[in-house]
């Protein structure tokens, strides 16, 4: 890629090293943006780092006094990219979550119940059923009564969530070993880790959305409303 003001080969995807311009962004890859290598595993703020760098460097304030459409234009581009950038791998699970996506392994992805609680899942549409039913009668005295099976199903929820979260870990640490073979780049990944990495997308989909449902049964009825 050439700057667009230049013409002088990019070391970065969003600022210009040679004449310091910011850059309109075409395709999507926040790693490349922020210009870090796509590693699952950060330090924290690590990858906020990379973002306030950048940042600081193409804010279209900075670029103000030049009085040109094309580098306003260039700015406010670059800009909204690092912004999007950085909330899209900010976090460990969303960055894990992109990389699925990025290597076209989302998909086929449906949300799957962990085995730690494939026993208990009857149980759980049960109670979180009798709870929303109460909440939408205003049935307060009902909704009480399910909120020890609450408490107990959402401790179930979260052992299976902590689950995985060390299945979360070996598929990260697996990934960063394979992006140092490929020299910071992104690695050619076994079938195997595939597999495991939508299993865990699936799990994790699951659980996000009962610690959700599970979170709005306790709510009240009253203020339901």
């Amino acid at each position: 890629m050439k700057c667009w003001n230049c013409q002088n080969a990019l070391d970065e995807v969003i600022i210009c090293g040679r004449c310091g311009m910011p850059q309109m962004v075409g395709s999507f890859n926040p790693f490349g943006i922020l210009n870090i290598p796509p590693r699952l595993h950060w330090d924290e703020g690590g990858v906020r780092t990379a973002y306030e760098r950048l940042a600081l460097r193409c804010h279209p304030d900075l670029f103000r006094a030049h009085r040109d459409e094309r580098v306003l234009s260039a700015a406010s581009s670059a800009m909204r990219a690092i912004n999007d950038a950085f909330r899209e791998i900010r976090e460990p699970v969303r960055r894990l979550r992109y990389v699925l996506a990025a290597v076209g392994q989302t998909q086929g992805a449906t949300r799957t119940v962990p085995a730690s609680l494939q026993d208990s899942v009857q149980i759980i549409e049960r109670v979180l059923t009798t709870v929303d039913e109460a909440r939408k009668a205003g049935d307060r005295v009902a909704w009480e009564g399910e909120q020890d099976h609450l408490a107990s199903l959402l401790v179930k929820i979260e052992k299976a969530r902590e689950r995985t979260a060390e299945t979360m870990r070996a598929l990260v640490s697996e990934w960063d070993g394979g992006v140092e073979s490929a020299n910071n780049d992104w690695p050619d990944m076994s079938e195997d880790w595939m597999n495991r990495a939508m299993t865990w997308a699936g799990e994790r989909e699951y659980l996000d959305s009962m610690i959700n449902r599970v979170e709005e049964a306790g709510r009240p009825p009253e203020e339901s409303e």
